[in-house]
Formats: C-alpha cells, sequence, structure tokens
C-alpha cells in the first residue's frame, strides 16, 4: 500500500528481485503478497520463492504454469480446452 495509515513503512524502490531481497532481508515478512502491481511481482514470484521468501496466496507454482507459454498450453490441453 501506498497509505501511511495502511502501512508501516513504505518502500518507494525498483520491483526487482535483488531490492525486494534486501527488503525481506531487512523486514523479516511472515511473507509476501505477489498478486497485486501487475506483470512485474509475478515475474519476481519464483526468485523470491527460491530464495526462501514465503509467497502468500497463489501457489508459486500455479503463476509459474500460467505465466509459461509452454506449461500454460499444456494446461489448457490436458484441460481440453481449445487454443
Amino acid at each position: 500500500s501506498t497509505d501511511f495509515d495502511e502501512s508501516d513503512r513504505l518502500y518507494f524502490e525498483e520491483l526487482s528481485q535483488e531490492t525486494v531481497l534486501d527488503i525481506a532481508e531487512l523486514e523479516q515478512p511472515s511473507g509476501v503478497v505477489v498478486s497485486v502491481g501487475g506483470q512485474t511481482p509475478n515475474n519476481l514470484a519464483m526468485g523470491l520463492h527460491n530464495n526462501g521468501v514465503k509467497i502468500l496466496g497463489t501457489s508459486v507454482e500455479a503463476i509459474d504454469k500460467c505465466e509459461n507459454r509452454f506449461k500454460f498450453s499444456k494446461l489448457c490441453d490436458s484441460l481440453r480446452i481449445d487454443q
């Protein structure tokens, strides 16, 4: 959130894996939400997960399955959904 009434701290930094990992190391969150902010958080999810950051909400595997065109195509085929 960018609302001080909703957050203890606000960070106005680029959304890169390195920056988010640095903030996670500093803050020690119990988990992070990657389902808001467009495509960038989705693209960061697997790297954050692989570096020990707990992803809350939609699983990293489900995000990857939908973001990876090959995996998504296989999923659609398995569900018999025309593409």
